[in-house]
Protein backbone atom coordinates (compact mmCIF):
# COMPACT_ATOMS: atom_id res chain seq x y z
CA UNK A 1 0.00 0.00 0.00
CA UNK A 2 1.22 3.27 -1.21
CA UNK A 3 1.19 5.74 1.35
CA UNK A 4 3.39 8.29 0.46
CA UNK A 5 4.74 9.85 -2.74
CA UNK A 6 8.19 11.54 -2.73
CA UNK A 7 9.27 13.52 -5.63
CA UNK A 8 12.49 14.61 -6.95
CA UNK A 9 12.33 18.40 -7.21
CA UNK A 10 14.13 20.02 -10.45
CA UNK A 11 12.98 18.67 -13.97
CA UNK A 12 10.63 16.38 -12.10
CA UNK A 13 8.11 19.24 -10.05
CA UNK A 14 10.07 22.37 -11.41
CA UNK A 15 10.69 23.19 -14.94
CA UNK A 16 14.18 24.54 -14.10
CA UNK A 17 15.93 24.02 -17.05
CA UNK A 18 16.14 27.75 -18.36
CA UNK A 19 17.32 28.59 -15.14
CA UNK A 20 20.11 26.16 -14.46
CA UNK A 21 21.36 26.87 -17.76
CA UNK A 22 21.51 30.60 -16.60
CA UNK A 23 23.24 29.56 -13.66
CA UNK A 24 25.62 26.99 -14.89
CA UNK A 25 27.01 29.72 -17.43
CA UNK A 26 27.36 31.99 -14.85
CA UNK A 27 29.46 29.56 -12.58
CA UNK A 28 31.02 28.38 -15.98
CA UNK A 29 32.27 32.32 -17.02
CA UNK A 30 33.81 32.49 -13.08
CA UNK A 31 35.41 28.92 -13.61
CA UNK A 32 36.60 29.04 -16.82
CA UNK A 33 34.64 26.48 -17.63
CA UNK A 34 32.78 25.66 -20.64
CA UNK A 35 29.78 27.52 -21.42
CA UNK A 36 26.66 25.62 -22.25
CA UNK A 37 24.50 26.02 -25.43
CA UNK A 38 20.51 25.32 -25.20
CA UNK A 39 20.89 23.41 -28.16
CA UNK A 40 23.52 20.94 -25.93
CA UNK A 41 20.89 20.21 -23.67
CA UNK A 42 19.49 17.30 -25.67
CA UNK A 43 23.06 15.73 -26.22
CA UNK A 44 24.03 16.12 -22.74
CA UNK A 45 20.85 14.55 -21.42
CA UNK A 46 21.81 11.42 -22.95
CA UNK A 47 25.31 11.29 -20.97
CA UNK A 48 25.89 9.92 -17.83
CA UNK A 49 27.04 12.71 -15.09
CA UNK A 50 30.77 11.71 -15.76
CA UNK A 51 30.68 11.79 -19.26
CA UNK A 52 28.75 15.31 -19.15
CA UNK A 53 31.17 16.60 -16.59
CA UNK A 54 33.99 15.42 -19.18
CA UNK A 55 32.13 16.93 -22.42
CA UNK A 56 31.99 20.30 -20.60
CA UNK A 57 35.27 19.64 -18.77
CA UNK A 58 34.36 20.46 -15.49
CA UNK A 59 36.63 17.95 -12.94
CA UNK A 60 34.37 15.78 -11.54
CA UNK A 61 35.86 15.92 -7.97
CA UNK A 62 34.56 19.54 -7.99
CA UNK A 63 31.17 18.86 -9.06
CA UNK A 64 29.69 18.57 -5.10
CA UNK A 65 31.04 22.49 -4.20
CA UNK A 66 29.82 23.41 -7.84
CA UNK A 67 25.91 22.09 -7.21
CA UNK A 68 26.39 24.08 -3.92
CA UNK A 69 27.82 26.84 -5.64
CA UNK A 70 24.61 26.80 -7.87
CA UNK A 71 22.22 26.24 -4.90
CA UNK A 72 23.25 29.10 -3.60
CA UNK A 73 22.65 31.58 -6.72
CA UNK A 74 19.48 29.83 -7.10
CA UNK A 75 17.64 32.00 -5.32
CA UNK A 76 18.48 34.96 -7.70
CA UNK A 77 16.13 33.01 -10.28
CA UNK A 78 13.82 31.03 -8.27
CA UNK A 79 10.67 33.23 -9.17
CA UNK A 80 11.04 32.80 -12.55
CA UNK A 81 11.14 29.01 -12.69
CA UNK A 82 7.43 27.65 -13.07
CA UNK A 83 5.72 23.81 -12.60
CA UNK A 84 5.10 21.30 -15.24
CA UNK A 85 1.82 21.91 -16.19
CA UNK A 86 -0.05 18.85 -14.74
CA UNK A 87 1.60 19.31 -11.57
CA UNK A 88 -0.34 21.03 -9.33
CA UNK A 89 -3.57 18.46 -10.19
CA UNK A 90 -1.85 15.61 -9.04
CA UNK A 91 -0.27 16.95 -5.90
CA UNK A 92 -3.80 18.46 -5.15
CA UNK A 93 -5.25 14.61 -6.11
CA UNK A 94 -2.91 12.65 -4.19
CA UNK A 95 -3.47 15.14 -1.17
CA UNK A 96 -7.25 14.92 -1.52
CA UNK A 97 -6.40 11.40 -0.96
CA UNK A 98 -4.90 11.33 1.97
CA UNK A 99 -1.34 10.02 0.55
CA UNK A 100 1.30 12.21 1.70
CA UNK A 101 4.17 13.75 -0.34
CA UNK A 102 7.49 14.60 0.08
CA UNK A 103 10.18 15.99 -1.85
CA UNK A 104 14.01 15.35 -1.60
CA UNK A 105 16.26 17.42 -3.30
CA UNK A 106 19.66 18.39 -3.66
CA UNK A 107 18.33 21.93 -3.43
CA UNK A 108 17.39 23.72 -0.73
CA UNK A 109 14.64 24.20 1.85
CA UNK A 110 14.45 27.77 1.18
CA UNK A 111 14.47 27.68 -2.31
CA UNK A 112 12.03 25.20 -2.50
CA UNK A 113 9.71 26.20 -0.26
CA UNK A 114 9.55 30.09 -2.17
CA UNK A 115 8.67 27.63 -5.12
CA UNK A 116 6.00 26.08 -3.74
CA UNK A 117 4.34 29.00 -1.90
CA UNK A 118 4.57 30.87 -5.51
CA UNK A 119 2.69 28.00 -6.70
CA UNK A 120 0.22 27.29 -4.80
CA UNK A 121 1.46 23.80 -3.27
CA UNK A 122 2.61 24.95 -0.26
CA UNK A 123 0.22 23.01 1.51
CA UNK A 124 0.03 19.74 -0.25
CA UNK A 125 3.38 18.67 0.77
CA UNK A 126 4.19 17.48 4.02
CA UNK A 127 8.35 17.60 4.26
CA UNK A 128 11.19 19.13 2.17
CA UNK A 129 14.31 17.08 2.66
CA UNK A 130 17.80 18.63 1.46
CA UNK A 131 20.93 17.14 0.94
CA UNK A 132 23.51 18.62 -1.39
CA UNK A 133 24.98 14.85 -1.68
CA UNK A 134 24.51 14.13 -5.25
CA UNK A 135 26.34 10.34 -5.57
CA UNK A 136 24.49 9.29 -2.40
CA UNK A 137 21.31 9.55 -2.81
CA UNK A 138 20.52 6.18 -1.40
CA UNK A 139 21.94 7.36 1.73
CA UNK A 140 19.63 10.60 1.77
CA UNK A 141 16.29 8.39 1.09
CA UNK A 142 17.27 5.98 3.72
CA UNK A 143 17.72 9.19 6.69
CA UNK A 144 14.79 10.29 4.58
CA UNK A 145 12.46 6.95 5.57
CA UNK A 146 14.04 6.61 9.30
CA UNK A 147 13.49 10.17 10.17
CA UNK A 148 9.56 10.29 8.84
CA UNK A 149 8.96 6.17 10.36
CA UNK A 150 8.63 5.03 6.69
CA UNK A 151 8.90 1.30 5.37
CA UNK A 152 10.15 0.80 1.32
CA UNK A 153 6.66 -0.87 0.51
CA UNK A 154 4.79 2.76 1.84
CA UNK A 155 7.14 4.78 -0.39
CA UNK A 156 6.54 5.67 -4.17
CA UNK A 157 9.88 7.64 -5.66
CA UNK A 158 9.29 9.83 -8.75
CA UNK A 159 12.04 11.05 -10.45
CA UNK A 160 13.37 12.36 -13.84
CA UNK A 161 17.26 11.03 -13.27
CA UNK A 162 19.69 7.82 -14.19
CA UNK A 163 20.90 8.40 -10.08
CA UNK A 164 17.23 8.33 -8.81
CA UNK A 165 16.73 4.73 -10.42
CA UNK A 166 20.15 3.49 -8.83
CA UNK A 167 19.66 4.73 -5.61
CA UNK A 168 15.91 3.73 -5.58
CA UNK A 169 16.95 -0.09 -5.95
CA UNK A 170 19.40 0.06 -3.17
CA UNK A 171 16.94 1.40 -0.68
CA UNK A 172 14.08 -0.93 -2.36
CA UNK A 173 12.05 1.49 -3.14
CA UNK A 174 10.22 1.61 -5.84
CA UNK A 175 10.53 4.39 -8.54
CA UNK A 176 8.59 6.20 -11.17
CA UNK A 177 10.84 7.85 -13.58
CA UNK A 178 9.57 10.85 -15.80
CA UNK A 179 10.13 11.41 -19.47
CA UNK A 180 9.66 15.08 -19.28
CA UNK A 181 12.77 16.03 -17.03
CA UNK A 182 16.56 16.67 -17.38
CA UNK A 183 17.30 12.76 -18.60
CA UNK A 184 16.41 11.42 -22.11
CA UNK A 185 14.01 8.31 -21.83
CA UNK A 186 16.54 6.00 -23.23
CA UNK A 187 19.01 6.91 -20.23
CA UNK A 188 16.25 6.09 -18.06
CA UNK A 189 14.85 3.07 -19.53
CA UNK A 190 18.46 1.68 -19.25
CA UNK A 191 18.88 2.32 -16.08
CA UNK A 192 15.56 0.06 -15.39
CA UNK A 193 12.84 1.74 -13.38
CA UNK A 194 9.90 0.37 -12.26
CA UNK A 195 7.32 2.44 -14.39
CA UNK A 196 7.35 5.22 -16.22
CA UNK A 197 4.95 8.82 -16.49
CA UNK A 198 5.20 10.37 -19.68
CA UNK A 199 2.90 13.34 -18.71
CA UNK A 200 2.02 13.95 -14.76
CA UNK A 201 -1.45 12.25 -15.16
CA UNK A 202 0.19 8.76 -15.03
CA UNK A 203 1.99 9.41 -11.84
CA UNK A 204 -1.72 9.24 -10.45
CA UNK A 205 -2.59 5.86 -12.72
CA UNK A 206 0.64 4.33 -11.13
CA UNK A 207 -0.51 5.35 -7.76
CA UNK A 208 -4.06 3.64 -7.64
CA UNK A 209 -2.91 0.80 -9.65
CA UNK A 210 -0.39 0.21 -6.87
CA UNK A 211 -3.02 0.60 -4.15
CA UNK A 212 -5.47 -1.98 -5.91
CA UNK A 213 -8.00 1.57 -7.08
CA UNK A 214 -9.32 2.05 -10.81
CA UNK A 215 -8.38 5.60 -10.68
CA UNK A 216 -7.78 8.77 -8.14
Amino acid sequence: MISNVVFDFDGTIADSKSAVLTLYNRMAEKHRFKPMLESDIEVLSRLSIPERCRKMDVPLYKLPSLVMEVTRSYRDVVDSVAAFDGMLPVLQTLHRHGITVGIISSNSNENIERFLARNGMESLVHCVYCSSNIFGKDKVISRYLKTYGLSPEQVLYVGDEERDVVACKKTKLRVLSVSWGLESLDVLTRAGPDFIAHQPADILQWVAQLNGLPHL
